[in-house]
């Protein structure tokens, strides 16, 4: 397989993809309110205003909620988990949740999480891999 046809391409507008392998999710703050949001916005979602900054994301962040998912599409396999994030430092994603179904679902509400981008197994025309973000839990001791 030649080089260009190993290159990743990013499922989601706000997934980068780096040819060195550091990919990561991008933002924009508003400067006059603060807000942080996902994706590359010309206006603030929050006040209207135009004076945005593109930032890249963290790439931690704690879950909001989230929802076990037993039934889906043909060729999704279930249950999995959907969560939504918030990250640190500003902004808030949906996806994919990995690991095992939790027992006690409450508990996990304000777990952190890593924010991962990785390959999601489907393919362009061409067999170039699309990737996405998912969100892995990351331990934490006691």
């Amino acid at each position: 397989m030649s080089e260009a046809l190993s290159q990743p391409i990013a499922a989601v507008p706000y997934v980068v993809i780096e040819a060195d392998g550091d990919h990561h999710l991008v933002g924009s703050r508003c400067e006059h309110c603060g807000a942080t949001l996902l994706g590359m916005r010309v206006a603030c979602a929050a006040c209207g205003a135009n004076d945005i900054t593109h930032i890249r994301l963290a790439d931690t962040g704690r879950i909001r909620t989230y929802s076990i998912i037993n039934r889906s599409y043909p060729g999704v396999p279930v249950p999995f988990i959907a969560a939504v994030v918030n990250i640190d430092g500003g902004g808030v994603v949906r996806g994919t949740l990995h690991g095992a179904i939790p027992a006690d679902p409450i508990a996990e509400v304000g777990r952190p999480v890593r924010i991962c981008i990785d390959d999601t197994g489907q393919r362009d025309p061409s067999g170039r891999p699309f990737y996405s973000h998912i969100f892995r839990p990351v331990e934490v001791s006691a």
